[in-house]
C-alpha cells in the first residue's frame, strides 16, 4: 500500500500491481489486463503514487502513454491531478510540452498512436494505457518504440521496466506482445483485474452485466482474459426461436426508422418501430434502383412519419435525390460517418440477448442473413458481392439500430457499455 494514499483500499489486482515491479525486480515487463469497471485508470494513479514514493527527489523520468494526449488528460492524469491537489501537493504540469513535474520526478506524456515521439526520450519507466485502443500494428511499433526508449537504471540498481494496463479485446495486441515475449522465452507478469473485483460497483450492476454478455465476452470484458472474439456466427445472440416472430403491423402513430446499405443494382433496407420497449424490424426492402426507394418506402407507410438512417458513405448520392426525398415527406439523416462495425454488432447482438430487438416472420433473408453471417479468417465479418451475400441486409439493420438506441434514453443500460457512449462522456466532462 502506498504511504501517500494509505486511507485508500485497494483492489486486488490494483495492490499486486503496486508490489510486482519489486517483488520481481529481475521482470521488465509488467501487464495489468482488466475488464470494464474494475478500477484500471486508478490501478494506473496508484501506481503513480508508488513511484513517488519510492524515488521522491531522484530526478528519473516516467512516460505515461496514452491512445492520445486528450484522452490520457481526461482520464488517468485526470485523476492523478485530482489526488495530489486532494493531498495539497505541490506540482507543475505544462501543458504545451505535457510535462508533469511533483516530489523530484518527471512524467512525461506520450501520445502512443504517434510511437515515433517515444524516441525523443529516455525513461526508467513507461506506463502505458489501453494498449489494445490501438490497431495491431499501432500496438507493435509502439511497443517496440517504448522498450528501446526505457533504458535508463533506476537509482536502487532496478533494471528500468514497462507497465501496460489495458481492458481486453480479444486476440489483439497485448495478446500478441506476449505471445511474442513467450515464443523468446522472455519473462513477464500478468495481472487480471476482474469487473467483481471492484467492490466499489453495485453488485446488481455487476449481475446485469454478466447475464448481457456470453461466455467469450464475460471472460474478456469482465474477467480480463485473453480469447477469440470473432470468430464463428457474427450475431451469436439471435436466436430465431425467440426473435423471429409473428409482428403486427405498424399503426399510423409509430415512427418508422429505415436504415439503408447501398450498392449498385440492389440496395437493402430495413424498416424498424420501437414498440413498448422493444424495437421491432417490420419490413425488409431490395431497391433495384436507389433513386425509386423514397417512393417505394412512403408507399410501405403511407401514414407514418419517416426517418431515413443511410450508410454514411452515400451522403453524395443521396444529394441527388433531395427533390424524391421531399416529395415523398421522409427526413433524411446521413452521419459524417459509419459507426464502427465491432459496435454496431455489439449493439445488435446485446439487443437480441436482452429481447429488445424482434425480426417479423416477414423479413426472411434479414433471418437467414443473421444465421450465416460469419466471420472471415482476419477475423472481420464477411464481406460479400452478390446481392445474396448477408452484409448487404445486416448492415442495414446495423446502421439503423445503432443510431435508435444511441439516441434513445430507454436504450441507455446498454449504450452506456459501448466506447462511443464513454468517450462522449469524457469530452462533455472536459
Amino acid at each position: 500500500m502506498v504511504e501517500t494514499v494509505k486511507e485508500v483500499n485497494l483492489f486486488r489486482h490494483q495492490s499486486q500491481l503496486c508490489q510486482a515491479p519489486w517483488a520481481l525486480p529481475n521482470i521488465e515487463y509488467f501487464f495489468l489486463i482488466g475488464g470494464y469497471g474494475c478500477g484500471k485508470t486508478s490501478s494506473d494513479v496508484f501506481f503513480m503514487f508508488t513511484l513517488m514514493e519510492k524515488y521522491a527527489g531522484t530526478g528519473i523520468v516516467v512516460g505515461i502513454g496514452g491512445v492520445t494526449i486528450t484522452l490520457l488528460r481526461k482520464t488517468l492524469i485526470s485523476e492523478f491531478e485530482r489526488y495530489l491537489i486532494q493531498m495539497g501537493k505541490k506540482f507543475t504540469d505544462d501543458k504545451n510540452a505535457n510535462v508533469i513535474h511533483v516530489d523530484g520526478i518527471t512524467f512525461v506524456l506520450i501520445a502512443t498512436e504517434q510511437p515515433n515521439l517515444i524516441y525523443a526520450y529516455n525513461f526508467s519507466v513507461f506506463l502505458c494505457d489501453e494498449l489494445d485502443e490501438l490497431s495491431m500494428d499501432k500496438a507493435m511499433e509502439a511497443f517496440t518504440a517504448i522498450q528501446e526508449r526505457t533504458r535508463v537504471m533506476l537509482p536502487d540498481g532496478r533494471v528500468p521496466f514497462t507497465v501496460f494496463t489495458t481492458t481486453a479485446q480479444g486476440y489483439a495486441g497485448t495478446y500478441a506482445i506476449i505471445e511474442q515475449l513467450k515464443d523468446i522465452g522472455q519473462g513477464y507478469c500478468k495481472i487480471r483485474g476482474r469487473t467483481a473485483d471492484n467492490t466499489m460497483l453495485s453488485r446488481t450492476y455487476v449481475k446485469r452485466l454478466y447475464s448481457i454478455y456470453n461466455e467469450n465476452e464475460r471472460l474478456a470484458f469482465l474477467e480480463g482474459y485473453f480469447v477469440n472474439l470473432k470468430t464463428g456466427r457474427v450475431y451469436g445472440d439471435y436466436d430465431a426461436n425467440t426473435s423471429f416472430v409473428e409482428l403486427a403491423d405498424p399503426e399510423p402513430v409509430h415512427l418508422v426508422s429505415v436504415g439503408q446499405d447501398l450498392n449498385t443494382g440492389f440496395s437493402k433496407g430495413v424498416a424498424i418501430i420501437k414498440r413498448g420497449n422493444q424495437l421491432q424490424v417490420v419490413k425488409e426492402f431490395s431497391f433495384n434502383q436507389i433513386s425509386e426507394a423514397p417512393h417505394i418506402i412512403r408507399s410501405a407507410f403511407p401514414m407514418n412519419d419517416i426517418i431515413w438512417y443511410p450508410d454514411a458513405s452515400s451522403k453524395e448520392i443521396m444529394n441527388g435525390y433531395t427533390r424524391e426525398i421531399l416529395d415523398n415527406d421522409i427526413k433524411l439523416r446521413v452521419g459524417t460517418i459509419n459507426p464502427s462495425i465491432i459496435e454496431r454488432v455489439f449493439i445488435v447482438n446485446k439487443m437480441f440477448k436482452m429481447g429488445r430487438l424482434l425480426v417479423s416472420k416477414k423479413c426472411k433473408q434479414l433471418d437467414i442473413a443473421l444465421k450465416t453471417r460469419q466471420y472471415n479468417e482476419k477475423g472481420d465479418p464477411e464481406k460479400g458481392r452478390g446481392e445474396l451475400s448477408p452484409d448487404h441486409i445486416c448492415d442495414a439493420l446495423e446502421y439503423v439500430v445503432w443510431r435508435m438506441v444511441s439516441a434513445d434514453a430507454s436504450f441507455r443500460d446498454l449504450w452506456e457499455l459501448t466506447k462511443t457512449a464513454r468517450d462522449n462522456k469524457l469530452r462533455k466532462a472536459a
